[in-house]
């Protein structure tokens, strides 16, 4: 998850490098922007304010962290709807080769143990 600040409030922004500092990223890198007010930009927006946000101030780090991972999260599963059909079927191929590998190391793993106490 990569971040941009765009804050008025320079205590807001101070308070949120601090929370989020290992999520911080100049623009033109990040996934969104993080604004006490309403701006027109490209990358989609979490808006914190007093009301009609996506956070209400005052907030406290969890709920911070908590809204963020929800936006994040609702952001990439409009991203992801064009490809999930895909994924799913990718996702079955996955599980049926993790399958077959456990399976395998298993059989492996009993025929080693076999093996080193029948001697």
């Amino acid at each position: 998850m990569k971040i941009a600040l765009a804050c008025q409030s320079v205590l807001l922004e101070k308070s949120l490098e601090i929370f989020l500092k290992k999520y911080i990223t100049p623009y033109k890198q990040c996934d969104f922007v993080i604004s006490d007010k309403k701006i027109e930009i490209e990358k989609p927006l979490f808006y914190i304010s007093h009301r009609d946000s996506d956070l209400d101030i005052p907030f406290s780090s969890s709920s911070l962290f908590l809204k963020i991972e929800k936006f994040y999260r609702t952001i990439h599963k409009l991203h992801d709807e064009d490809e999930s059909p895909i994924k799913e079927i990718d996702m079955e191929k996955l599980e049926s080769k993790i399958t077959q590998l456990t399976e395998d190391f298993r059989k492996n793993l009993i025929g080693v143990l076999k093996d080193f106490y029948e001697k």
